[in-house]
């Protein structure tokens, strides 16, 4: 298992190192990325997560609290068929008070080492356990059938002797070529000498020529024939220990008849198809995975890249570094957009030196003008007092029509006030003439002498030139996009000087830039179908992955012939991780926009001295219109060392270091952030100790077993 995710691991590097060179996607060096981490977690689960289980679940006591084992005979009646029939006495001495009786424990899944030298993994079933002369209950614990045996009411001191039988199906012969019967006899969970060990088998049929082995585990590491003696008496063979400094020693032994082809007839299937069936749905699951990917999220056919000397479709920095692959970076978005103000003559960026730590000033070029104060003692308002003859008719046009029926909605009498003036005074005369109205009073005559009278006539004139050439000044600028007006408004929320560090509501700026990038260019860019079907594979592979470890550490019923598939699993739970994070695609409009975003990014990073110098000629304020690109970018150092030794103006853009690319960081670090209130308080675990209840566990087939 772990070599074969090691292999998988290898193989895509290998891949991903020769096509380092190739302009590989994005996405897929992502993918790659994640996935190589994603197998070492696999690896390390499958190393650590056995040993996890079996520390949390084993309570084993390794020393025996009390008792020890005076005497441990096994008895085995073999069928043909490789059911045994089990009958276990063991002799208890307890020692000290307070014991109710014992535990044993026999494993449904157990590994063989043959006579060749293979192992082999094979399942059980134990069937009619029971104790005789004795009250016991059954449970099954990790996987382990466990027998209690004793009264929770009754304690037992010294000697007592229980009787333990089941019939233990070993299943159908695994091997191929000759049959082999193996069994552990005593495990080596007691935590107690056993003394007195005893194995008699009954064999079903002759067993003349077969070899007998005694092996300390059941890996036939340590063959213990010198220290047993061996009777045969027909198709019986009683095994008995002659030196019990052995089992004081080791505690478990396994017995192996080696035995002719054929020995053994028909036999039970003792496994499951839950695995298997798990199995084949992550199959599936990732075949459907491959078949999203190829319909919705395989990549549209990419696009040569363009040669571009501005941003594409006119689009702001922002847009651009978005659309690049800045779209959880809202705050870089933001701080570009800050810069393009700048250089597009809206702001002024000054540093302030303040302690060890510049602040950061920020002020509004070209503040309009403001419109005189009117004082409407000296200066009343115009106002029109108007009579309704008679209701719209045919002879009148549709816009006089309009302003009369949008008049009156309180009577027949209306007062037209100042700021609908001009819109009446269009109409009026066809609506008096029309017989429609009639003015009963006008105070024209008294505002216009009253604004000659106190010059304000003359203000509001200096006004109106002054606002014009505010207005013919700001039409020459570079128009503020959508982004930049969010921007530029909300800096300027507080006045039109600002320092950054002190604005306590700009970071809000952020989270409205982001929305409205993924409004406009979300869907734009990325189909949505295939963001749709990216959540779904990562679903998928959640439940692979939890399917693939619930079957392999927890059900484990799978025929071993077919455990091929457990490998397969895992390997699906990889590929379905691949897939999932290189599902998402552009739209045709993505690709496009893509690569050209692409051939301007090429173009900044190689462009040659020559060709920046014709550009700063035709757009002497070239290289500040481009420098926020290059931010967003990721190049603008490359872009800096490019211009210096060219020359340039230098526009009145504040004092900041625009030729610095750290200098960047500065407004970035500059932002102010609401300072948490909330305290707080460190809290524990209640109540989360642990005991041990006595679970025990064992691997023999006699198991292991403690007291209660």
């Amino acid at each position: 298992m772990i070599g074969t995710i090691i292999f998988l691991a290898i193989v895509m590097y290998i891949i991903f190192k020769n096509k380092k060179d190739a302009n590989i996607n994005d996405s897929v060096r992502t993918a790659i990325y994640y996935v190589l981490g994603f197998m070492a977690f696999i690896a390390a689960m499958v190393i650590v997560s056995p040993a996890l289980v079996n520390s949390l679940d084993d309570d084993t006591p390794t020393v025996a609290d009390g008792f020890t084992i005076e005497g441990y005979e096994v008895i085995l009646d073999v069928g043909i068929d490789n059911k045994v029939d089990v009958t276990e006495n063991i002799d208890i001495n307890f020692y000290e008070s307070g014991h109710h009786g014992i535990y044993k424990f026999t494993p449904r899944w157990l590994e063989y080492t043959n006579k060749n030298g293979n192992v082999v993994k094979r399942k059980s079933s134990l069937s009619s356990l029971r104790a005789e002369g004795d009250m016991y209950t059954l449970d099954v614990v990790k996987d382990k059938d466990r027998i209690k045996i004793g009264n929770p009411n009754v304690t037992i001191d010294g000697d007592h002797r229980y009787v333990i039988k089941y019939t233990y199906d070993m299943g159908s012969d695994p091997f191929k070529g000759f049959d082999e019967f193996i069994f552990h006899a005593f495990g080596d969970y007691w935590g107690t000498e056993i003394k007195n060990p005893r194995i008699v088998i009954h064999m079903p049929k002759d067993i003349s020529g077969a070899t007998v082995n005694v092996f300390r585990d059941k890996y036939r590491a340590d063959k213990l024939n010198s220290f047993i003696t061996k009777e045969v008496d027909g198709n019986t063979i009683a095994i008995t220990i002659t030196d019990n400094s052995y089992m004081r020693i080791f505690k478990s032994m396994t017995v192996d008849i080696e035995l002719p082809e054929g020995y053994f007839e028909g036999g039970s299937w003792n496994y499951g198809w839950m695995s298997f069936i798990i199995s084949i749905i992550v199959i599936l699951l990732t075949i459907y995975v491959i078949r999203l990917w190829v319909k919705y999220g395989k990549d549209h056919e990419k696009r040569v890249p363009t040669v571009e000397f501005y941003a594409p479709d006119d689009l702001s920095s922002a847009e651009v570094g978005y659309i690049y692959n800045n779209r959880h970076v809202s705050k870089k978005l933001t701080i570009s957009l800050i810069i393009e103000l700048a250089s597009k003559g809206y702001i002024k960026i000054d540093e302030i030196k303040e302690g060890r730590k510049n602040k950061i000033q920020i002020t509004k070029v070209n503040i309009p003008p403001a419109k005189p104060a009117r004082d409407e003692k000296i200066v009343p308002k115009r106002c029109i007092e108007i009579e309704k003859l008679k209701d719209v008719d045919d002879q009148l046009n549709d816009n006089a029509a309009n302003v009369l029926k949008h008049r009156f909605k309180q009577g027949n009498i209306d007062q037209i006030s100042e700021s609908t003036v001009d819109i009446f005074e269009k109409y009026q005369n066809e609506l008096v003439s029309g017989g429609y109205i009639r003015v009963l009073s006008d105070n024209k005559k008294t505002v216009d002498a009253a604004f000659k009278d106190s010059g304000y006539d003359k203000e509001l004139a200096a006004y109106e030139q002054k606002l014009a050439a505010y207005n013919e000044k700001i039409s020459k600028l570079p128009k503020k996009t959508e982004l930049e007006n969010i921007v530029y408004g909300n800096l300027f929320s507080v006045g039109d000087v600002i320092v950054l560090s002190e604005h306590e509501s700009f970071y809000k700026t952020f989270g409205q830039i982001e929305s409205e990038l993924e409004k406009n260019f979300r869907n734009k860019v990325d189909e949505d179908k295939a963001r749709k079907c990216k959540r779904l594979a990562f679903v998928i592979v959640v439940t692979t992955l939890l399917l693939s470890l619930a079957s392999f550490f927890r059900i484990e019923d799978m025929d071993p012939a077919w455990s091929i598939l457990y490998y397969i699993s895992f390997a699906c739970v990889i590929i379905n991780t691949f897939f999932a994070f290189i599902m998402g695609r552009k739209t045709e409009y993505g690709e496009n926009i893509s690569a050209r975003i692409k051939g301007f990014r090429d173009f900044l990073v190689t462009a040659e001295k020559s060709k920046l110098e014709e550009l700063v000629e035709k757009n002497p304020n070239y290289f500040y219109d481009i420098l926020p690109y290059t931010y967003v970018l990721n190049i603008s150092k490359k872009w800096i060392n490019k211009f210096e030794n060219i020359k340039m103006p230098e526009p009145d853009m504040g004092n900041f270091d625009y030729s610095s690319d750290s200098s960047f960081h500065s407004i970035f670090d500059n932002v102010s952030y609401p300072v948490s209130t909330s305290s707080g308080s460190s809290s524990g675990c209640s109540s989360c100790g642990g005991g041990c209840s006595s679970c025990g566990g064992g691997c023999s087939s006699c198991g292991g077993g403690g007291s209660w």
